[in-house]
């Protein structure tokens, strides 16, 4: 709720789906389509597109039903077209984007700018790999018009290639099915961070941005991850009881249409030379961006303008560092890596009485419940920001 004056988050669903109550935002909407509706939604909106009907439609709403149901993952891959499967949800709406179901989101309206809505067609935020130059899964933000909207028709198995590349998937899966191991199997899953980065990168007249503003948990270096009062923090360790609370005390809620942003560039753009090698080896070689003058400095940002790559220099805000620089505030988590180790544990790695509304430590070792944190007056967890008092930002506006 701390980014409901920026941020509406669309949940579509097939069958039941409800939230314990108080934990759901209002900013959240769950849309049932009931069974097969997902399929029938991206089959009637990709056939339509693409111009296919009849038999042809048929068997890509069969081909998309089988493979969903089996491997609810694989909508991740189709992500590129959600500006067009969901067209009729996006009619209010200035930008739409897409993320990852494994991150949580702090306040967005202190690091989503107003220049990134202006005057960029794409922004996406990284993690410190900014020599890999792709889109990133977790918060790609898109200009909501017909040019940014049509992005994906420029890759193969997307479009042009669809049903053939559908084909493949389905006998993939059914020879997966007959050797009993049609969950764990590879399901030829082929990432929105590949050939959509690049059709985006080439398509001349777009500008982007790639900004470092989320954490991830990659290994113990990756720090606790504490989300508290609408906001994410990293700390470099455990805290103490009083830590948090002075650390509650830096997390007062954002409200402001002001959209400054806690990131203020430096200096002028410099051009970067960006090759197909030294990054990104997941994608596939044709697929690949990589600036290494980038790597290992997270203070630069990526933008690219007619055609042509450069780095900005960018300086983050005081507020975003608390405790004597212990801990350092993002836009959001990325779980990543953590995850799988936690998926191993079981569920000994969910603490029970975690309340992730209420606050909650995210770890190597997993979630867990905070600790009891002395009471603060309002007056002490305000932030000394100017404009506290605005209004939130109208429907119209959002992303």
């Amino acid at each position: 709720s701390a980014s409901a004056s920026l941020v509406d988050w669309y949940v579509p669903h097939e069958g039941s789906l409800s939230l314990p109550r108080g934990v759901r935002a209002p900013n959240v909407k769950l849309v049932e389509l009931r069974r097969g509706g997902l399929a029938r939604l991206f089959a009637a909106r990709l056939g339509g597109a693409l111009g296919l009907g009849g038999g042809e439609a048929r068997t890509l709403e069969k081909r998309l039903r089988a493979l969903f149901e089996a491997w609810p993952r694989l909508v991740a891959e189709y992500k590129p077209t959600f500006g067009e499967v969901f067209s009729a949800w996006l009619q209010n709406y200035t930008h739409w984007g897409y993320t990852d179901l494994d991150v949580i989101y702090g306040a967005l309206p202190r690091f989503v700018q107003r220049s990134e809505l202006t005057d960029f067609d794409l922004f996406s935020y990284s993690f410190g790999d900014a020599e890999a130059v792709y889109l990133r899964g977790q918060w790609t933000v898109h200009r909501n018009g017909p040019t940014v909207n049509g992005l994906w028709r420029g890759c193969a198995h997307l479009a042009a290639g669809l049903l053939d590349e559908l084909g493949k998937k389905e006998a993939h899966l059914r020879r997966m099915e007959a050797a009993g191991s049609a969950s764990t199997g590879h399901k030829r899953f082929i990432s929105a961070e590949g050939c959509y980065s690049h059709v985006a990168a080439h398509t001349a007249g777009l500008r982007i941005k790639v900004a470092t503003k989320q954490f991830v948990g990659m290994g113990r270096e990756s720090g606790q991850i504490y989300a508290l009062r609408g906001t994410v923090w990293r700390c470099e360790r455990q805290l103490q009881a009083a830590e948090l609370a002075s650390l509650a005390a830096a997390s007062a809620p954002e409200c402001s249409t002001r959209l400054a942003g806690v990131h203020t560039p430096r200096g002028e753009p410099e051009r970067l030379r960006v090759s197909g090698s030294g990054c990104g080896g997941w994608m596939p070689a044709e697929h690949r961006m990589c600036a290494p003058q980038l790597k290992g400095d997270p203070s630069r940002d990526l933008i690219l303008e007619n055609g042509a790559f450069a780095a900005q220099r960018s300086e983050a805000s005081p507020t975003t560092v608390a405790l004597g620089g212990l801990c350092r505030e993002g836009a959001f988590f990325h779980m990543q890596e953590w995850k799988k180790r936690w998926a191993s544990d079981g569920a000994a790695s969910v603490d029970a009485h975690a309340r992730p509304h209420e606050g909650i430590r995210i770890a190597e070792t997993g979630i867990h419940a905070l600790p009891q944190w002395t009471a603060l007056r309002p007056s002490d967890a305000a932030r000394e920001e100017p404009a506290r008092g605005e209004t939130k930002r109208k429907r119209g506006g959002k992303q």
